[in-house]
């Protein structure tokens, strides 16, 4: 062995055999390599290739091969590095209607594609509930009643269904109603289907006699903005009113039908207080009627115009002036009536009753409200107008009573005038003149002035006291409890 390298002598030639090379020269491994090699075998070393020769005459010498062995035989490769992009591992076949199905229902399952970008999918109207409830009522006119109202909408809020009943006994005696609402575009169009009845008691010769009264029809709406606060409402309806003597069957039905357009123009930029409007404007004029297309003695127009201004002072504290009028004419005109407030639970009517004496009344008989001081129906024409004057105020803003823990907040108080007057002929209408002492009081015209208070507890509770006032003296006090927002 050579122990350092910069010796110049060696004493040996060639190097002794490893134990590993003592083993491969060994006769027997060498024959079992001959036996193993193949016929042609490649040797690379470096850059090049020699094909060597092996038969079975080769003399059995001892061969050393140095270098890289390159088979003839394929190399496999890795199964998990294969690019298998271009297989086709499925047959063709024909997809069954379940895995149709279920292969529809994954993909609008699936939020992302392969690149990670959202699912376009086409949008496809379904109805949700919005809102589904029932409740109790109470008209002054007619009493008690009972509502369920269910409203449906799509995702996107461009489509509403609302459906309205109030069932009694069966479809004569019952409300129901349907209405759909086309609302994708800046136009909102609607189609509304409804029916209604109502029972009032008449006075007759000897006894009173229990009417019903049905109204019936179908209404085409739209509503078209011009921007937040204006917008322009026209519509068209079929109405088919009958009035029936339920305890004297043989009095003939009375029934009208009426085809009435409808335009408005409305106004409304108002902000709202504890329970009423507080700032801002809102106003509307319409115009209406039938214009005697079916039956010509049945003919009317109306016209009609609502102007409210609200004006904000020491925060919620504010002054309100409203003024409305209505004109009717034609051949069978709409009747207004003034006098009393609106949902008033201890009424008194003027005529003795709600004043309905046909079946056009009882879809077109319309109040004018409020005008405390005195009765429902004071006043009743083809014509009238109305003012109303009122101050709002918080009297107390939080009130905890003791023995019964009864909790009370914003308690508001309120100081009224009101004047109006309802007519037919203009001929004849005189709001001031003389009385038979030479005083000057008030005629045809209504006035009346008082204080209020609003409370909520359960419902919002209005409270007023009025007195009427005809420029010469004042009545004795009315008092009004009424439920509902002010105007």
């Amino acid at each position: 062995m050579v122990n350092n390298p910069f010796e110049s002598k060696v004493e040996n030639d060639t190097l002794r055999n490893t134990e590993y090379m003592t083993e491969v020269m060994h006769p027997k491994t060498i024959k079992k390599i001959n036996d193993e090699t193949p016929a042609l075998i490649k040797i690379k070393a470096e850059n090049s290739s020699v094909a060597i020769s092996d038969t079975a005459n080769t003399k059995n010498e001892p061969r050393i091969f140095v270098g890289q062995y390159v088979s003839d035989k394929k190399e496999k490769k890795d199964s998990a590095k294969t690019d298998y992009s271009k297989y086709v591992f499925a047959y063709n076949k024909t997809e069954s209607d379940s895995e149709r199905i279920a292969k529809r229902n994954m993909m609008f399952s699936e939020k992302l594609d392969a690149n990670g970008n959202f699912l376009v999918n086409k949008y496809k109207v379904n109805f949700t509930a919005d809102l589904v409830y029932a409740n109790a009522g109470y008209t002054t006119l007619y009493g008690l009643l009972g509502t369920t109202i269910l409203s449906f909408s799509d995702m996107l809020g461009n489509h509403r269904l609302i459906g309205q009943t109030s069932m009694q006994i069966d479809i004569k005696n019952s409300d129901y109603g349907l209405a759909y609402f086309y609302l994708k575009e800046r136009m909102d169009y609607g189609i509304q289907a409804f029916h209604t009845a109502r029972f009032l008691y008449k006075s007759g010769y000897f006894s009173d006699f229990l009417y019903r009264y049905r109204n019936f029809g179908l209404i085409l709406s739209a509503s078209y903005p011009f921007n937040r606060f204006n917008r322009f409402d026209f519509g068209l309806s079929y109405l088919r009113v009958t009035s029936e003597n339920l305890d004297d069957i043989t009095e003939p039905i009375d029934e009208n039908s009426f085809t009435i357009p409808t335009f408005s123009f409305i106004h409304d930029n108002v902000m709202w207080g504890y329970t009423s409007p507080i700032e801002g404007t809102r106003y509307y004029l319409t115009f209406f009627g039938d214009p005697g297309f079916i039956k010509s003695t049945q003919s009317f127009y109306s016209l009609t115009a609502d102007y409210r201004k609200y004006f904000r002072f020491w925060y919620d504290n504010s002054f309100v002036f409203r003024i409305t009028g209505g004109y009717s004419g034609g051949g069978n005109p709409q009747r207004f009536f003034i006098g009393g407030t609106e949902n008033w639970i201890n009424r008194s009517f003027k005529s003795g009753g709600v004043p309905i004496s046909s079946a056009s009344d009882f879809a077109f008989l319309s109040p004018a409200l409020p005008l405390r001081g005195y009765d429902y129906a004071e006043k009743i024409g083809t014509k009238f107008g109305l003012m109303n004057l009122e101050l709002r105020m918080p009297i107390i803003r939080y009130l905890l009573t003791g023995g019964l823990p009864l909790f009370f907040q914003n308690i508001l108080g309120s100081a009224f005038i009101d004047a109006g007057s309802a007519w037919d002929d203009t001929g004849k209408l005189k709001f001031i003149g003389k009385n038979d002492s030479g005083s000057t009081v008030t005629q045809d015209l209504l006035l009346g002035t008082g204080v209020g208070f609003r409370v909520a507890f359960l419902f919002l509770w209005r409270i007023d006291i009025a007195w009427q006032y005809n420029l010469d003296t004042w009545s004795p006090p009315r008092y009004y409890i009424s439920l509902g927002y002010d105007f």
